[in-house]
Parts: structure tokens; sequence; C-alpha cells
């Protein structure tokens, strides 16, 4: 071969992925790097394979993130596939390599067709051909949770078998002929000999029964052992957008129903909540703050009507956002008494969530519209994390005087030991916060920033799909994920009828 003809030589990456959907018509790796290979042979390629296995949705993949930074160093032609989808079926992150490919002035190979990015003829079929990709992808993970439906309902088990069973050929739950025997020795004690799981560790440690991994039981896999269905013979699955999946008989069981009711029973009898989590949490609980004298507002219920208040009905009550002065602590109350109070109304809490229902509705849109922009090359959102990590410095520097204060009056005897140690902790809290804070928007890019959006989003649909008021403790913890604070204002009180407020949202 002449020195010319290696010259005229492409370099390209070949990158092959091995799809974790069970899919008939996907090809397997060796496959994929045959049929590469002999394209970039017959059309006088050089190349250098990447292979892994991976979802076609996440981004991160080993392989595929090191050929994009071997990409960079401007020696490759372009990107050598089967077909497009082995790089992303997420249209999002194909966006993204569309405009990394552009930039870096590369092509892409397939079997089929080559692409080249600066051709808008080319971006618009890559498109439709990701728009299909993508719809195929969704088509095919609806068929593989059907299948996983239906064998669920004929008893399959899926995962690892938990301890007292093992799975034959077709992922049927049996009894191990040792496990199992721990296991009713484990119901016997807790429900017949009256055993709490404390003394039932010790039971075990004592006679030198161990877990599957040959190490002591804890409290924690006692407690799993004793509320899972599966030992009374039962599959139960829980399917994101499904009915709950109970099939009764799926298996032999290690301990008849009543026994199991029984566990049940003494379970909800023993179980001691701490004292710091018996207050009650709400879904609004820690999020709302006043924009005026930044008090956060706690909550009561209050009864509807006089008849209701009369006759104590408490059915008649109602979740209440209290005043400024209200949501104080008795000490506070105390040193705030000769100072004017703030004119910040309470309201009923429906009302507040359900401007924050509809603040959230629209911040969808918004983030849709910021993904959309980053993809387009719009990066004016390293000015905002610049200036979000001016604030947050900020912050933490004024935490380090109040910090300072409190240790000055704890010396001149303002403060007592206690009060100085608890302040002092709660301010090392908020600067725990704020370093994570700080960490977290370190080597901003777009790709990091369209994945905290995506992550925001995907919360955000999660909530707006839950039922408030059915499990406000899950509702309050996923909207803590989400906002920061809500500021809420209103002058006048509901006297003679209800009176309007205004919130302010502020995203993390």
């Amino acid at each position: 071969m002449s020195n010319m003809s290696k010259l005229q030589k492409k370099l390209v990456a070949i990158y092959v992925r091995k799809s974790r959907l069970k899919d008939a018509d996907a090809l397997e790796i060796n496959r994929q790097l045959e049929l590469l290979t002999d394209y970039a042979e017959s059309n006088n390629m050089e190349y250098e394979v990447f292979s892994e296995e991976g979802s076609s949705e996440d981004d991160n993949r080993p392989e595929y993130q090191r050929m994009k930074m071997e990409l960079k160093r401007n020696i490759y032609d372009g990107v050598l596939v089967t077909d497009q989808d082995r790089l992303t079926r997420d249209r999002t992150d194909f966006g993204m390599f569309v405009r990394f490919m552009k930039s870096e002035g590369l092509l892409l190979f397939t079997l089929h067709k080559t692409y080249n990015f600066l051709n808008d003829d080319d971006i618009f079929v890559s498109g439709i051909q990701s728009e299909m990709d993508n719809h195929f992808m969704r088509m095919t993970k609806r068929k593989l949770k059907r299948g996983r439906i239906q064998a669920i309902k004929k008893g399959v088990y899926f995962g690892i078998a938990p301890f007292g069973y093992t799975k034959d050929d077709n992922k049927h739950l049996l009894p191990h002929p040792e496990e199992a025997k721990v296991v009713e020795l484990i119901y016997d004690l807790y429900v017949n000999q009256g055993y709490n799981q404390t003394e039932i560790v010790e039971q075990l440690s004592l006679r030198g029964i161990t877990n599957r991994a040959g190490q002591p039981f804890s409290v924690r896999g006692l407690s799993l052992i004793l509320t899972n269905v599966a030992y009374r013979g039962v599959v139960h699955y829980e399917l994101q957008g499904e009915d709950v999946i109970n099939v009764e008989e799926a298996h032999p069981a290690l301990v008849d129903a009543d026994t199991f009711n029984k566990a049940q029973q003494l379970k909800e009898k023993h179980r001691k909540v701490p004292q710091s989590s018996q207050r009650g949490v709400y879904t609004l609980s820690k999020l709302l703050v006043c924009p005026e004298c930044k008090q956060t507002l706690s909550f009561c219920m209050k009864y509807g009507n006089r008849k209701g208040k009369a006759e104590l009905d408490k059915d008649s009550r109602e979740l209440y956002v209290l005043n400024c002065h209200s949501s104080k602590g008795h000490k506070a109350k105390q040193e705030a008494k000769d100072n004017p109070r703030c004119i910040n109304n309470g309201v009923k809490a429906s009302r507040v969530e359900e401007a924050i229902l509809k603040e959230l509705t629209e911040h969808l849109s918004e983030l849709d519209n910021a993904i959309e922009a980053i993809i387009a090359g719009d990066n004016s959102f390293i000015s905002k994390v610049a200036q979000k990590q001016q604030e947050l410095t900020l912050q933490y520097n004024k935490l380090d005087e109040q910090k300072k204060r409190v240790q000055d009056g704890f010396k001149a005897g303002i403060y007592e030991q206690d009060e100085a140690t608890q302040e002092i902790k709660n301010i090392k809290e908020k600067q725990q916060y704020i370093t994570q804070e700080l960490s977290s928007l370190e080597g901003a890019d777009a790709k990091s920033e369209i994945d905290k959006h995506k992550k925001a989003k995907d919360k955000i649909e999660r909530l707006l799909s839950l039922d408030m008021d059915a499990d406000t403790t899950k509702t309050n913890k996923l909207l803590l994920d989400v906002i920061d604070r809500v500021y809420y204002w209103k002058e006048k009180s509901d006297v003679g009828g209800e009176k309007p407020f205004s919130i302010r949202v502020e995203y993390k």
C-alpha cells in the first residue's frame, strides 16, 4: 500500500453497545463488531473500538464518555455504529450528541447512511430517526412490562429469593432446606414465645445461626423477615402506574396466614415512634416563609364552622397556615412581646397547596424550555451558576459571623451552655447544606445542567401524580427535594370572605 493511500484512510471510533433491554432483534456485541469492522475495511477506514453494556437512556456510560474524550483530540474523522440508537435513544441526549459532533466537525457513519451535522438535511433525518428510536424504546419497555406482569401473575418471583427460599428453573420460590427452618423458628419465637426482635437476634446468635452471608442477624433484617408476605405464600408487587399485584398460593408458605397476621399485629403494637418524629408532618411543613420577618410558618387544625366547634366535631376541622406570631415558639414570642407583630395573616392550607401545584405545573414548561435552550447553545446558565455561588458563599460567611456572636454571647453570659451548643449546631447544619450546594455547582456544564433539570422534572411529575392527602410525609419530602422555600404573604384576614394572597417559589 502506498503512502498516499495510507494518508487517505479515515480514522473512526467504532462504538458497540449491548442493550439491557432483552429485545429479540438486538445485535450481540460480537455481531456488531463483525459488521462494523467489515464496513471499515471496505471503506478504507482505520478504527479504535469502544465496547460496553448499558442502557440507551443513560448518558454516563464509561466507554461512551471515554470515546467522547478521545474524539476531542482532533485525530478522528467520525464515529461508526450499526445504527444511531447504539449511541442513545433519548432525544435530549441525542440532541447533545449532535451538538458535540457538529462542534468537533465529526461525521456519524452507520451501516446505512453517513450523517454530516453541518448539513441541515442530515440533522432533520437523524432527528426523525431519533424519534423513531425513542418510540421503539417506549414500546419495548411496555412490552417487557406486560410480560413481567403476566409472569408475576403466574407466581414468578423477580429478584433475589428471600432468606428461607431458593428458586427453581422457572423462577418460582421453593423452601430452602436449612433456611426455611430458621424462618419458622423466628416466627415461633416472636408470635408464640413472646420474644421481642432484639431478644430473637440474641437467641439466634447464641445458637450460632447466621444469615445467608454468614453474618449475625440484625434487628433490621429480622424486621424484613417478619413483614414479608412471601413467607405466607404470596407474591406481592407494586409496579409504577399499575394496580398492586397479589398472587395467593404462588409458592409453598413457610408460615400460615394466622401466624403471619399475629406477627403484624405485634409489630404494630410494639412500634415506637421517636419523640422527634411524633410532631405532625404536613404537606407544606418547613416550606412557607414570611418575606418580611423571615419566620417559618407553622400549621394547626381549626374548626371550619361554629357548629363544628360547639359540638367539638373533629371531622369539621381544616388545616390552616398560622400567622407569623402564632408560628413562633414560646421563647421567641416572649422576646418579641414589646415589638409590633408582623401583619402577615394565616389561611387555609389547601388554598396554598393549590397555588403551589399550579406553580409547579407551570415550572415544568419552564424546565422544558431551559433544556431546549441549552441544547440550542444557550450558556447563560453559567453566569447564573456563578451568581448562585456568590450568594451561597455570602450566606456561609454570614453564618460564620452568627456563630462567632453566639460564642461571644456564651462568654458574656448571654447564652447558657446548652443554648449556645444548640445554636451553633443549627448554624453548622445550615453551613453543611450550603457546602453541599456549592459542591453540586462545581464544574457546571451543559450536560450537568440538563441532567439537573431532568431530575427536577421527574420529581415534579411524581408530585403531580400523587394523592397529596394520602401520604403527606412522602409528599412533603418530595417538595423539600424540589423547593428551597415558598415566600407567602397575605395582608388581609379571611373574615367576611376569602382574601387574596401571594406566593413566590424558590427552587433548589
